[in-house]
């Protein structure tokens, strides 16, 4: 009924309205954008904790001010990058040696260890949550 290529392009349309809205929309001071509910919760900080603040700074192209909401996202953007363009953008798989390459259960179980020293790291040193606002 739906082929993978319809979720695709659902996908990449919800991508770019995203990225539209975080453009104009301010997620620090807008009620708009929603709270991450782990850190409304717990009052710790996630790991993707920032990641919306970042994006809209990123999209400014304010890396200074992006790296100060989210590091572990802005050192992860490459990985992430490669992750999409290997599985939704090489249809002939001219880069089939990065596609083995980000899969890789070497790759993975390293970049899933990271996410969670970065959600421990994050919520013990202060220094690392200092550009970040109160909890709400």
């Amino acid at each position: 009924m739906y082929s993978f290529g319809h979720f695709k392009k659902i996908g990449l349309i919800s991508i770019i309205l995203l990225g539209i809205i975080l453009f104009f929309i301010d997620p620090e001071y807008s009620a708009f954008i929603p709270k991450c509910p782990f850190r409304w919760f717990t009052g710790l900080d996630c790991p993707a904790c920032g990641s919306q603040r970042a994006i809209h700074q990123l999209l400014h192209l304010n890396i200074k001010g992006a790296f100060g909401y989210n590091p572990f996202l802005m050192l992860s953007l490459p990985y992430r990058m490669a992750l999409v363009i290997t599985q939704w953008f090489d249809p002939r798989n001219r880069l089939a040696r990065l596609k083995r390459m980000c899969h890789h259960p070497i790759a993975v179980n390293t970049y899933l260890i990271l996410i969670i020293v970065w959600w421990i790291a994050r919520n013990i040193l202060p220094f690392l949550r200092g550009s970040l606002p109160p909890t709400i």
